[in-house]
């Protein structure tokens, strides 16, 4: 179970990564300024920048959890 929560932080984590960095130059290249810290939570006026935050947003509660279930492990 602790190495299925391991890969599963370590995929999401590359996963938002990603997202983040497609986000960033995307948001860059539209208004010519960094999105702010809370880009996750705002939404998004172009429908492909809205596109990687949904699936940024949907892939962080998995994030969380895994991270717990492996912190929390008994044998750690």
């Amino acid at each position: 179970m602790a190495f299925v929560a391991l890969a599963l932080v370590m995929s999401t984590s590359f996963g938002l990564l990603i997202l983040g960095r497609r986000y960033l130059r995307g948001y860059v290249s539209r208004h010519g300024t960094a999105p702010p810290a809370t880009w996750m939570f705002q939404r998004a006026d172009n429908p492909e920048l809205e596109g990687m935050r949904r699936v940024a947003l949907a892939l962080l509660p998995l994030y969380f959890i895994a991270a717990v279930i492996y912190l929390l492990r008994p044998d750690a």
